[in-house]
C-alpha cells in the first residue's frame, strides 16, 4: 500500500521548524513518502494575522499546494496523511476537498486556527493545541475539544502557538516529544 504524508506549514512556521520537521521524520520512519510544502516567502513572512488576512493566505496557500499536489498521483495512495500547522490546517482540509481525496485523507492538526474549527467535526482528523495560543482563545480550544472529544489528542495548558512556554526549555522539548509520540500512535 502506497503511503504519503503531506506537510502543510503555517505562516513563518516552515517545514524545517521542530513540530513539522520531527513529525515528518516520524512519518518517513513509518514508510510514508513525505511531501513538504512551501507556500512562498510572501506567505511565510506575513505579519498581519487578522481574519481577512488569514482567509487570503488560506486561499493563496490552497492554490500553491494544488500546483504541487496535482502533479502527484495521489489516487494510487492507500493512505494519505496531512500533517498541518496553524493556517496550514485550513489549507490542508480545503486542498483535500479540491483534489477530491477528502474521503481518503487523515489529518494530524497542530495548533489549528479559528477558521479550522468548523471543519473538525466532518473531517477524519485529530488535533493538538495550546491554551495560551495568541491566535485562538483558550475558550475556543476547550470548546472544540469538548465538542469533538474523539478528535482532541492533547491540550497543552498555557502553551503558545508553538506549544511552548517562555523560560521552560525542557518542558518545551517534552511537548515536542509528546506531539511526535501522538503522531506515532496514529501511524500504527
Amino acid at each position: 500500500m502506497n503511503k504519503t504524508a503531506i506537510i502543510f506549514p503555517g505562516i513563518g512556521y516552515t517545514c524545517k521548524r521542530p513540530l513539522l520537521s520531527y513529525t515528518a521524520s516520524m512519518a518517513g520512519e513509518h514508510g510514508y513518502t513525505v511531501i513538504r510544502l512551501d507556500y512562498g516567502e510572501d506567505i511565510h513572512s506575513l505579519k498581519c494575522r487578522d481574519a481577512s488576512a488569514m482567509e487570503a493566505v488560506a486561499d493563496k496557500g490552497v492554490e500553491r499546494a494544488l500546483s504541487v499536489l496535482e502533479k502527484q498521483d495521489l489516487s494510487e495512495c492507500g493512505d494519505i496523511l496531512m500533517i498541518s500547522k496553524s493556517v496550514g490546517t485550513v489549507i490542508a482540509v480545503r486542498t483535500a476537498q479540491k483534489l477530491g481525496i477528502a474521503d481518503k485523507t487523515r489529518h494530524f492538526m497542530i495548533t489549528p486556527i479559528p477558521a479550522t474549527l468548523p471543519c473538525i467535526a466532518g473531517t477524519d482528523c485529530v488535533f493538538v493545541s495550546g491554551t495560551g495560543d495568541p491566535y485562538i482563545t483558550a475558550d475556543e480550544v476547550r470548546r472544540a475539544a469538548a465538542e469533538n472529544p474523539d478528535k482532541v489528542l492533547r491540550l497543552f495548558e498555557g502553551c503558545n502557538h508553538s506549544l511552548e512556554q517562555e523560560g521552560h526549555t525542557l518542558a518545551n522539548l517534552h511537548n515536542l516529544e509528546v506531539v511526535v509520540r501522538l503522531l506515532e500512535q496514529q501511524l500504527r
